[in-house]
């Protein structure tokens, strides 16, 4: 496809890096709209966007060292460089968790409305996030029916083999994650808890990404025995994610009665 969307000599425009940027400026303009809401100023947003993304780029570089720790070990610099490797999400996903409610908790604020809004704007960073991984060729598919799949030609793609079909899998992944962007929109006003967006947005990415794994072809990305990684992450967060949904809709169910 097209790793490079502009090349100006000595400055090149990576595509996975430019739709991150657009991902990022459109959750950050819905984050600060519904700002108030949430009982955040403009100032906490900026804060929270800053932590945001430092968190991603530490938890997301860490889980890439993990998906193939002895060649990263041998070759350090590839872990930094802005044309190599990404980052993973699910890295990037659990250090931005762990910071934001250290953060909430400094600033003295309820974690669960915030992450209520932070869900929508994961769905939009990531869905912009896997344009960019359809565009770079990184996170491609197995070599698939001409009818199914997409080619790649361009030599600087991460897509291997290349001038072979493969299935999309970025651009399934990123159906998903719109499409869950769009559902969270519209049940926030249908929620029976604070938090529960979060919930449901772990539920829904976790469980498409377990099936779209098995149609991955990049398979330098880690496996535990039978299966990626990324999918025994997935089994993790989706149990978790069912453990505190359960606990938190029995206390909205179950209420507390004073005499």
């Amino acid at each position: 496809m097209h790793p490079i969307l502009f090349d100006f000599g000595s400055i090149k425009v990576y595509s996975y890096g430019f739709c991150i940027m657009l991902g990022a400026l459109f959750g950050y303009f819905y984050a600060l709209k519904h700002a108030k809401t949430i009982g955040l100023t403009s100032v906490h947003i900026s804060e929270m966007t800053l932590l945001i993304i430092i968190a991603s780029y530490i938890g997301g570089k860490v889980f890439l060292w993990f998906s193939d720790w002895s060649y990263y070990m041998q070759n350090p610099a590839k872990m930094i460089e802005l044309n190599g490797n990404g980052v993973v999400f699910y890295g990037s996903f659990i250090f931005c968790i762990t910071g934001l409610f250290a953060f909430f908790n400094f600033r003295k604020v309820k974690a669960a409305p915030i992450f209520d809004v932070l869900a929508v704007c994961t769905a939009i960073v990531h869905g912009f996030g896997k344009i960019g991984c359809f565009l770079a060729g990184c996170c491609h598919g197995k070599v698939c029916s001409a009818a199914m799949g997409v080619v790649y030609h361009n030599p600087l793609s991460q897509a291997q083999p290349l001038d072979n079909p493969l299935y999309p899998v970025p651009l399934i992944d990123a159906t998903i994650i719109f499409s869950a962007a769009l559902f969270l929109i519209w049940y926030g006003k249908r929620k029976q808890f604070a938090g529960e967006l979060m919930l449901w947005y772990i539920f829904i990415y976790s469980t498409a990404r377990f099936f779209t794994e098995f149609l991955r072809g990049d398979d330098d990305r880690g496996f535990i025995g039978p299966l990626s990684q990324s999918q025994w992450v997935s089994i993790g967060l989706l149990i978790l994610a069912v453990i505190i949904y359960w606990v938190m809709r029995k206390n909205v169910a179950s209420p507390t009665h004073h005499k």
